[in-house]
C-alpha cells in the first residue's frame, strides 16, 4: 500500500503534533539562549534552533506518512532528550525546568511512535 492510501493513526498524528510543539518549544528556548548568550557563556541557543528546525521537518514528513521520518524523529528525540538531561547539570539553575520538560517530551514522543499497536502496524506495512 502507498503511504497516501493508509489512514494515519491518532497516535502517529499526535506524535507529529508533539513534534511540532517540541520544535516550537526548542525554537523559543533557542531564541532565549541566543539573546542570553552573554549570561550563559555557551552557544546552546543555536543548537536548540537547529534541533527545532529538524524536528519541524521530521514532524511534517511524519504527517505525510514517511517511514524514515519515524526513525529520524526518534533519533532527534533521543538526542534532544539526552542533551536536555546534560544541560540540567551543566546549565544555569534557571534552565533546569525547561530542560526537564524537553526530556519529558522526548520520552512521550518515543512512546507515541513505538508503543501503541496502531503505530507499529502503520509503519510495518
Amino acid at each position: 500500500m502507498e503511504a497516501s492510501s493508509r489512514e494515519l493513526p491518532f497516535t502517529v498524528w499526535l506524535a507529529a503534533i508533539f513534534g511540532f510543539a517540541k520544535a516550537g518549544f526548542l525554537a523559543l528556548m533557542g531564541v532565549i539562549g541566543v539573546f542570553a548568550w552573554d549570561s550563559v557563556t555557551d552557544p546552546w541557543g543555536f543548537g536548540a534552533l537547529v534541533l527545532a528546525a529538524l524536528f519541524g521537518v521530521a514532524s511534517y514528513l511524519l504527517l505525510r506518512g514517511n517511514r524514515v521520518a519515524r526513525l529520524v524523529i526518534a533519533g532527534l528525540a533521543v538526542a534532544g532528550g539526552a542533551l536536555a538531561l546534560v544541560y540540567v547539570f551543566v546549565g544555569p539553575t534557571s534552565a533546569i525546568l525547561p530542560s526537564l520538560t524537553t526530556a519529558a517530551l522526548a520520552v512521550l514522543l518515543l512512546w507515541l511512535l513505538f508503543g501503541p499497536r496502531s503505530a507499529q502496524e502503520y509503519f510495518a506495512t
